[in-house]
């Protein structure tokens, strides 16, 4: 059975407002007029009309299913699952912050790598956890999380939760489905893990398979930023044993995926030539940035992401580096975790091709 946080452990919480998708599910049939919704007039002079068109503007108008239900249907077929093993929300982040509402008590211990998605080390804090680090391993030219290690400080340290991002942010490393399943084994059942799968789209080779279906105790979080070209519009979802997706439902923000959010989600999951064409693309940029940097001399860590992390001998000189690119009007991310300011992480971008960004990273 999965634990969660003491207040949530033997009180079940109702959503007020479960909308009207589930009242027509409830009934039966379609609800023609929305009076009990308090929604504004439809009016001709609105600027949404002129800009986006008379079904975009209702869309804005109107409040959304707060469970996105069709999209919740939409996932499942696509990933072997039922409906009732996903959730959807606004983005990635959202969901780790919910992931940690749903299972930390203020002083509760959380396991993470050292400068891994600094997003989880802020939810964290927020939520008042006691975050464990665990240094990355040196693996070849790159570094790894350290798998053996952060199972071993989440059993010492009766965890309540271990996030791990696979592939990895910022270094793009990533583990096997065999590895992932190993580690859940591993880890006591007390611990939820949290599953960080923002990049596994990247992973199109068939050894890089993950692991089908959703897994015990684990909350698998997806996102439609990378891979499907939604990232301002912040969509997100989690796949996970149904108890825990029903008691995450109960603490969610209901109405935090707009109208529009679901819209553009459904048309993108509709379309997979789009995503499969977008993925393929990127790909293609991401291996001739590596081949042009390793030209250059640098040192390129292997990436299973849509971005290439360039490793410094020193945090001095990525921070020179990342100051003159910025002189440029140029961002490049470096990590804000001391253990990884030696770090440069670049998109692929057809920007990133220029020799003039090149160069610059390679100190020219």
């Amino acid at each position: 059975m999965p634990h969660y946080a003491r207040h949530l452990e033997h009180h079940t919480i109702v959503n007020p407002f479960p909308g009207i998708a589930k009242l027509e599910a409830a009934l039966g049939h379609k609800v023609v007029n929305r009076l009990g919704a308090n929604e504004s007039l439809a009016r001709p002079d609105s600027p949404l009309l002129a800009q986006w068109g008379e079904a975009l503007a209702e869309l804005a108008r109107l409040y959304p299913d707060p469970y996105a239900l069709a999209l919740r249907e939409r996932a499942a077929q696509l990933h072997g699952v039922e409906p009732s093993q996903v959730l959807f929300d606004s983005g990635a982040d959202s969901l780790i912050l919910l992931a940690l509402r749903l299972r930390c008590n203020a002083g509760d211990a959380v396991v993470c790598s050292a400068g891994t998605y600094p997003a989880f080390r802020y939810f964290a804090e927020g939520v008042g956890a006691r975050i464990l680090e665990v240094p990355y391993r040196p693996h070849g030219i790159g570094l790894r999380p350290d798998l053996a290690r952060l199972c071993e400080v989440a059993q010492a340290e009766r965890a309540v939760a271990l996030y791990l991002a696979n592939p990895d942010n910022p270094t793009g490393h990533y583990w096997s489905a065999a590895d992932i399943q190993a580690l859940r084994q591993q880890l006591p059942s007390s611990t939820l893990l949290i599953l960080d799968e923002a990049y596994v789209d990247f992973c199109t080779e068939p050894q890089d398979a993950p692991p089908a279906g959703a897994l015990p105790n684990t909350l698998r979080l997806r996102t439609l930023s990378k891979a499907y070209g939604l990232a301002g519009l912040r969509v997100g979802f989690a796949l996970a044993p149904a108890d825990i997706i029903a008691k995450a439902d109960q603490i969610r923000p209901q109405y935090a995926l707009s109208g529009l959010a679901q819209h553009a989600a459904r048309l993108v999951l509709d379309d997979p030539d789009y995503s499969r064409q977008l993925v393929r693309a990127t790909l293609q940029l991401r291996d001739k940035l590596d081949a042009a940097l390793r030209a250059r001399d640098l040192t390129v860590l292997p990436s299973h992401t849509n971005f290439v992390a360039v490793l410094y001998p020193n945090a001095a000189a990525a921070e020179d580096i990342q100051r003159r690119l910025l002189a440029d009007g140029i961002a490049v991310h470096r990590p804000p975790h001391p253990a990884l300011r030696h770090l440069l992480r670049v998109t692929a971008q057809p920007p990133a091709l220029s020799s003039k960004v090149l160069d610059a990273l390679a100190g020219h």
